[in-house]
């Protein structure tokens, strides 16, 4: 056995990083393979091997279930077992710089891989990405490719990255206006000579490289290749001079026989999701939530909702949570700016609270845990954990733990409390267990607090409902068959019954560019 390796798990070490001139010699000796060992690591968090002649890996890599980051630069690699899909906790794979030719079948399937970099490989196609829905960054760059990547779908939701670089792609497919998150995408040195003018339409993109591209308009090519030239300039020149596919006639699917349509014709063709808004009182059982003034100077804002018609079997639960996880590590700042919490509503008892107590009076069963403890004993029980966690890991802290520091400014601690006095909400830091979804759970009652803004906590709310259409988790649908989601207003009031939020309003959920079509109720 290695030493690397045999002190790795007399240590049980949740890193392993193998490099250096003694591991070269290790793997060479072993024919461009690891220590079978290696595999016996099942507490690895990370697996790191650099500069090395490692050339391949066993299936046996399967075995390690709690690896979330896995990188393997700049070595010898001219395969990846497939059993590399069945990884279910990884988030990180970097296998930049190697001789891969092929990614294997089964990472198409994988929802919680987050990021995803091959750049510098010899690959001449890749798999499908479309149930990849974690997925925000994907790096192909300096490969073979001569078709641009399969991600072109609303499902991928948090795809903010597409670096494709350096291959032999010859056109950007119009559907990348699906993409609802995407802010940079980079064709560079490619062989492209047309933009599709819809390019421009894509809601979040802001930066756009197709240098290196033979662009059949000079003009253009002129532009894109100019030093001083920035990226809002790119798009503008898209939207205004180049073609758009579906305004050709006789053209591509959409095209074909439909000259003569009227606007509102049009307007349905492109509607291929609905959301669907109740108002306040349309169904019976959803609480409204009154706010006490002991609230208002810790954590002020807040917005709730109910999601009805909720399809979470199965793998669909895993997505939703992850979609929650993403949220938090995304727009939510690592919680710093919001916190998302979501409730089982046939569990939740009306009406709610939205107040504030010393954590040594107030009480939660937290998520996950056996019993109910005081606020206080939690954070104390967290903060024994985490410096565990330092002594054990030696480096920075998971979960729960590195939201702490949230609190400790704090004299009195936000919470939602239920109308028998259950505290089933402490952010930012936990639910409670009495609330918790699962994958039976058909209306949820979403909670957004913020201490920064309450449009911050609107937008965060949107992005959620957003996600939940674009990811199938609903098993209603339109009279057409498209797919809809409902969602049903909670009002927010003080102390006195008067209004604070009633969400969402007609000026919430602004999906146009997402092709979402908004059923609100008649005022």
């Amino acid at each position: 056995m290695w030493d690397d390796v045999q002190q790795a798990l007399k240590e049980k070490r949740y890193e392993l990083v193998l490099s250096g001139q003694e591991v070269n010699q290790l793997i060479e000796k072993a024919e461009g393979q690891l220590d079978p060992a290696v595999y016996d690591l099942v507490q690895l968090n990370l697996l790191k091997i650099t500069n090395t002649p490692l050339t391949n890996l066993s299936k046996d890599l399967a075995r390690l279930v709690n690896l979330t980051n896995l990188v393997l630069q700049n070595n010898r690699l001219d395969g990846l077992p497939g059993t590399l899909g069945d990884l279910e906790k990884l988030k990180f794979l970097d296998v930049s710089s190697n001789r891969l030719t092929c990614l294997p079948p089964s990472l198409s399937h994988h929802i919680t891989l987050t990021t995803l970099n091959v750049t510098g490989n010899q690959l001449t196609e890749l798999p499908s990405f479309q149930k990849c829905v974690s997925l925000s960054v994907l790096d192909v760059r300096h490969n073979q490719l001569s078709e641009f990547p399969d991600v072109c779908y609303s499902s991928l939701s948090f795809l903010s990255e597409v670096r494709v670089a350096n291959n032999l792609v010859q056109q950007v497919p119009v559907a990348v206006v699906d993409l609802p998150a995407l802010k940079l995408l980079d064709v560079a040195h490619n062989n492209i000579k047309i933009v599709p003018g819809e390019l421009s339409d894509t809601p979040k993109l802001k930066e756009l490289n197709l240098k290196g591209n033979p662009l059949s308009d000079r003009r253009f090519k002129k532009l894109v290749e100019s030093e001083r030239c920035l990226p809002r300039q790119v798009l503008d020149y898209i939207r205004q001079h180049c073609p758009r596919s579906s305004g050709q006639e006789g053209k591509g699917k959409k095209g074909k026989g439909k000259k003569n349509k009227s606007r509102e014709e049009e307007e349905v063709d492109v509607l291929c999701k609905e959301l669907q808004v109740l108002g306040w009182g349309e169904r019976e059982g959803v609480p409204s939530v009154l706010v006490r003034t002991a609230v208002k100077e810790v954590r002020p804002y807040l917005v709730c909702c109910v999601i009805h018609h909720l399809d979470l079997r199965n793998d669909l639960f895993k997505r939703f949570i992850s979609i929650q996880t993403k949220l938090h590590d995304g727009i939510c700042e690592k919680r710093m700016v919001a916190t998302v919490a979501t409730h089982d509503l046939s569990k939740v008892h009306a009406p709610l609270y939205y107040t504030a107590h010393a954590p040594k009076e107030m009480h939660i069963h937290p998520l996950g845990r056996g019993k109910e403890i005081s606020a206080w004993e939690l954070y104390g029980s967290l903060q024994h954990e985490a410096e565990a966690q330092r002594k054990q890991q030696k480096r920075n802290v998971a979960g729960l733990h590195r939201f702490l520091h949230m609190l400790e400014p704090w004299e009195h601690w936000p919470c939602l409390e239920d109308g028998q006095g259950k505290v089933i909400s402490l952010p930012p830091i936990t639910n409670s267990d009495y609330t918790k979804i699962t994958q039976d759970t058909t209306s949820v009652l979403l909670e957004v607090t913020s201490s920064s803004s309450l449009n911050k906590a609107k937008e965060i709310a949107d992005t959620l409902l957003l996600a939940v259409l674009q990811n199938g988790l609903s098993s209603k649908t339109t009279e057409r068959g498209e797919a809809a989601v409902v969602v049903q207003q909670v009002r927010v009031e003080d102390e006195n019954g008067g209004l604070r939020v009633l969400y969402p309003s007609h000026t919430d959920l602004a999906f146009q560019q997402e092709r979402v079509h908004v059923v609100m109720p008649v005022k």
